[in-house]
């Protein structure tokens, strides 16, 4: 029988290593709430959002729903084509990535490429989300609350979600042909795949500032058909009652009622997940 999937993914930007010297309090939640999955059988993947380059949406959905498109092998939006920086070569007429590049050019041309956007096509890390998420059964949303919504790292990723909920693989490599988008989306069969409907999720919060980021990922993942599990929040607002913060990780570590959260919710995801039909993803003419 195949091991039920859970997918992790941190958002939290602060780190021992660099300006706030400290992990996410809800990074160490989420390892808390992933290791009880395992303890239930299922394997476990934690993605860490500040150790990957995930460029923003683009927006193209908003000229028309088909200019937004998804490739499943490739597991990449055709609006970042790339996995790693290039630098385009007039000469050549391609791009060369940046050991090429270095080889190629004097070293006065590569800095002068380097440094110039029309040239330099910087990598996008996001196929390596679409590819865990299609690849799990259920996800793990952790976050903090930044001045009451959610931090960067958490929109810049969600807003990406969008060629996973729609994205037409039809019109792949075509250039982004915006007559081609206008053609497709007039047929009165025009599909959009959602490609998360039916995966389980749920949430994690800890911050000083409440939790208003997990109701307004229920509504973004319900839109996309998921399934939010029963008891699906693990949250706990750190008050400002210790002037210096620095006992604010220790206290959230020793809270027993989050911490009993937490375990529930990595219990019960592998639990409903295990009860689910497991067919994920749905073709849908509404857009």
């Amino acid at each position: 029988m195949t091991k039920i999937k859970i997918l992790g993914i941190s958002s939290g930007k602060r780190s021992k290593y660099d300006c706030a010297r400290d992990d996410p309090v809800s990074l160490k939640y989420l390892r808390i709430a992933l290791d009880e999955a395992k303890k239930q059988g299922a394997s476990t993947k934690l993605i860490d959002l500040r150790e990957l380059d995930i460029n923003p949406c683009k927006e193209c959905y908003s000229t028309n729903p088909a200019q937004c498109r998804f490739n499943e092998k490739k597991y990449q939006c055709d609006c970042y084509r790339f996995k790693e920086d290039v630098i385009y070569s007039d000469n050549q007429n391609k791009f060369l990535t940046l050991e090429q590049a270095y080889n190629e050019f004097s070293k006065e041309d590569f800095l002068k490429y380097l440094n110039n956007k029309e040239y330099h096509t910087k990598k996008d890390d996001m196929y390596i989300v679409y590819k865990e998420m299609l690849e799990a059964d259920a996800i793990i949303f952790a976050t903090s609350t930044a001045f009451y919504s959610r931090p960067a790292l958490l929109q810049n990723m969600i807003s990406r979600l969008c060629a996973l909920d729609g994205g037409v693989e039809e019109l792949w490599g075509d250039g982004k042909n915006l007559q081609n988008s206008i053609k497709y989306s007039k047929k009165p069969n025009a599909t959009y795949k959602q490609r998360l409907y039916g995966k389980t999720c749920a949430f994690i919060n800890c911050s000083k500032e409440g939790d208003s980021v997990s109701p307004d990922l229920m509504k973004a993942c319900t839109m996309m058909g998921m399934r939010i599990i029963p008891l699906g929040v693990a949250y706990r607002v750190n008050w400002y009652n210790d002037a210096t913060h620095s006992s604010e990780s220790k206290k959230s570590l020793s809270d027993k009622y989050t911490l009993s959260l937490l375990k529930h919710l990595g219990k019960k995801i592998v639990e409903e997940s295990k009860n689910s039909n497991k067919k994920y993803g749905k073709l849908s003419s509404t857009v």
